[in-house]
């Protein structure tokens, strides 16, 4: 696809309003049962196994406070690097004519722990767009509340990039997280299309790749239908 081929209102043949609705019901399920980043327990790992070194560049986003009217769509993503569980360096450029689809996941966090089985059985039915990157951080990590990330993600035979957090979960706060599962969209052009938080039904989950291989403008509220 283009830049030019921004879908415009009334152009989608699917459900966009019902689908955004959805995906906003989602976010209040998941608010009820957020899972902060705080904590009595030190977070991190000090030997540098489960998390990594980051660097985040550009202005991060705001704080998600919901999907209906987010600040945060049509900005541009900030860029950053982080490590693979084997220590290799990733790049994410959003902008580079690749949409990306940045999944938040922690390791304690029951609702995540749902989440990714489901989408990796999903992935291995159908796929992931061409032009699509899924990208799953690992972050808000503490040693000792089990089920760790590297065993977690090798366990449940998650098909796409896992990226490390940093011990304070830099990615994860410029990118906005408030609480688990937290999915971020970027468009092609590397604008932020949509942002929604908890666990999200089939139908949602392809909105959101089929917005992650768009760009230009964001139809947002009405315009959604």
């Amino acid at each position: 696809m283009t830049d030019e081929q921004a879908r415009e209102p009334g152009g989608r043949s699917g459900p966009g309003r019902t689908i955004l609705m959805v995906l906003v019901g989602a976010v209040a399920l998941a608010l009820v049962a957020a899972l902060t980043l705080g904590g009595g327990d030190p977070p991190g790992d000090p030997d540098g196994l489960e998390t990594g070194p980051v660097a985040v560049f550009g202005e991060g986003l705001p704080a998600f406070a919901g999907a209906d009217g987010d600040d945060a769509v049509g900005r541009l993503a900030p860029d950053f690097d982080a490590t693979t569980f084997n220590g290799d360096t990733v790049q994410v450029r959003p902008g580079d004519g690749t949409g990306y689809v940045i999944a938040f996941f922690a390791h304690w966090c029951s609702h995540c722990q749902a989440e990714v089985p489901k989408l990796t059985e999903w992935i291995g039915r159908g796929g992931v767009p061409s032009g699509v990157k899924v990208v799953a951080v690992s972050t808000a990590v503490y040693l000792d509340r089990g089920n760790l990330p590297r065993a977690w993600f090798a366990a449940e035979g998650w098909p796409e990039l896992v990226l490390r957090d940093s011990d304070d979960s830099e990615v994860a706060d410029a990118y906005g997280l408030q609480s688990f599962p937290y999915f971020v969209v970027v468009g092609t052009d590397g604008r932020v299309r949509a942002r929604v938080s908890g666990g999200q039904p089939l139908e949602g989950w392809e909105y959101l790749l089929d917005q992650a291989t768009l760009s230009g403008a964001v139809p947002t509220g009405s315009d959604s239908t």
